[in-house]
């Protein structure tokens, strides 16, 4: 057997040291020594494995696409790390990570629509329109757009929209009080005004609490002395869905460019509104939006819709912004999709039972699994060559992943039982997912479907029930994984005698049958003896 290479680098870690092996990352060194430390993609992604270097040099490598005060606390993901030098690391100070905010105002602006203002415990550098990320005490999270504009108000602002059965936004309603401390991680996002075209007209078009951004993004557009149109739609199916409308009167009655519409799509609309859905509405009042900017916010459907039809009307792809996460609140709110009201509905449904209604016509649509099947084997062939998606599926064969997916999709939408795996929340307890990263799946799936001439509304339909699985996917950390009602670790490592015979997966030696070795909980990976061997107290 070939001698395993040491160097000569050590890990300073909680009162032990470790010494490293050529080529190999702190988590490798970690994992052969059976240290638990979070973690999850493994290929510097997810951000999980964030620790903080006391002493020593950190490799550049480490810290790519942290944000430059990590950095400059020295922060780096040990995924990425190997090191050139002896280094003593620390686990990551929350108040790093998370910033705190008190509540200093909870008011109802409509029956279901609820303002906060927050007052950051540091001050925040942000753009009117960006999200922030609110954490609960149960460590629930949600994003919320910002409606304030930093040089005129001191307070952020959000706007919440309670949602039936929404863990996050029920909490804010019924338990979050002024003068609460929350903790929240941003501001994030594209979705702002970029000043330099001031006489650039500007569409603005949003349903529910999509207002939030757009008026925070139309008051930072005025304040910096846009002279340009501005165009504001913001759309509802009922007249109490459309709050806040005094600010936009008196707005409008300070500056002669900005013009607000509020439209009402339902019945019994009151003649100060336009009837209709709001995106509707706004392109026929705009048929040719070449060199207009353009902004979306509010129902993801209408989001998804607007993007391209404002592009066929013109508008640059680079001049579109929307926010890049689904609102809940209105996927649930099915009078937002009125021909699609079945759709928004089984979304509704499926969160209280384990599978959303048999669509068989989309199954038809799909030639009855043998267009299916293709698709997933187009979809797994990107996934696998996508960088950031590949690192969650090493190991794992790509096949028995694209039966394990038609299987479910088959039951899914025949009611047929025929899945027999983990449930989407068990099989994605580990991976910590971004909606971001999430989104990013999702397209790459809209595309195997439009590759195999899947019809767009098929496609919208498709994308609808994966979208309902969104809430078990999505985390900022791993879950604890639930069999049979009994939670198993998330993380850890135990011990196991050897019933067959097997390689370490550290140094590739052989293990015998009858030894015993440490394996890793949730990867399953082995340790030898020998690798565990070199640390110190």
């Amino acid at each position: 057997m070939m001698p395993i290479k040491k160097n000569m680098n050590k890990i300073y870690f909680q009162g032990k040291s470790y010494q490293c092996r050529e080529n190999e990352t702190i988590l490798q060194v970690f994992m052969r020594h059976g240290i638990t430390v979070p973690f999850s993609c493994g290929n510097g992604i997810c951000h999980v494995c964030l620790q903080r270097c006391e002493n020593g040099l950190i490799p550049p490598k480490s810290q790519k696409g942290l944000r430059e005060t990590l950095k400059e606390k020295d922060y780096f993901l040990i995924c990425k790390c190997m090191p050139e030098n002896d280094m003593e690391i620390s686990l990551p100070r929350d108040t790093d990570l998370f910033n705190r905010a008190v509540v200093y105002k909870k008011e109802l602006l409509a029956p279901d629509v609820c303002r906060l203002l927050l007052e950051p415990a540091t001050q925040l550098y942000y753009h009117p329109g960006q999200f922030i990320n609110i954490r609960n005490q149960q460590g629930e999270m949600r994003s919320y757009s910002l409606s304030s504009v930093p040089r005129e108000d001191y307070f952020l602002e959000i706007h919440v929209k309670r949602v039936s059965n929404g863990v996050m936004s029920n909490w804010i309603f019924d338990e979050l009080s002024e003068n609460d401390e929350l903790e929240f991680q941003g501001a994030v996002g594209s979705n702002y005004y970029v000043p330099g075209e001031q006489h650039q007209p500007l569409l603005l078009i949003g349903t529910g609490t999509g207002l939030s951004p757009l008026l925070g993004i139309v008051r930072d557009a005025l304040s910096s002395g846009h002279t340009g149109p501005i165009h504001l739609y913001h759309g509802s199916r009922y007249p109490h869905g459309l709050y806040l409308q005094p600010i936009l009167k008196q707005l409008s009655e300070q500056h002669d460019n900005f013009h607000p519409v509020s439209c009402v799509s339902g019945q019994a609309v009151p003649g100060s509104y336009r009837v209709g859905r709001a995106n509707d509405i706004a392109l026929a009042d705009h048929t040719d939006l070449k060199g207009w900017r353009v902004y979306l916010c509010g129902h993801p459907k209408m989001v998804e819709d607007m993007q391209q039809a404002t592009q066929a009307a013109g508008a640059n792809p680079q001049e579109i912004h929307a926010d890049p996460f689904w609102d809940w609140a209105s996927v649930n709110d099915a009078s937002q999709n009125d021909t699609d009201a079945d759709t928004a509905e089984r979304i509704r449904c499926a969160e209280l039972r384990n599978y959303p209604d048999p669509d068989l016509e989309l199954w038809k649509g799909l030639d009855e699994g043998r267009l299916l099947s293709k698709v997933l084997i187009d979809f797994y062939d990107h996934v696998y060559d996508d960088p950031l998606l590949s690192p969650f599926f090493e190991g794992a064969t790509k096949q028995r992943l694209i039966e394990k997916q038609y299987n479910f999709m088959c039951q899914v939408l025949t009611g047929e039982d025929v899945y027999f795996g983990e449930r989407p929340r068990s099989a994605h307890h580990w991976m910590v997912i971004s909606d971001e990263l999430l989104d990013h799946r999702e397209a790459l799936m809209e595309s195997s479907l439009r590759r195999f001439g899947v019809p767009e509304y098929l496609v919208r339909r498709f994308r609808a029930i994966e979208e309902i699985y969104r809430k078990d996917i999505v985390k900022d950390k791993p879950w604890k994984k639930i069999v049979f009602g009994k939670e198993l670790p998330v993380e850890g490592f135990d011990e196991m005698t050897m019933d067959d015979a097997t390689l370490c997966d550290s140094c590739q030696q052989e293990i015998l049958v009858g030894e015993r070795v440490q394996y890793h909980v949730r990867l399953g990976k082995v340790y030898c003896k020998e690798c565990r061997q070199d640390s110190t107290d």
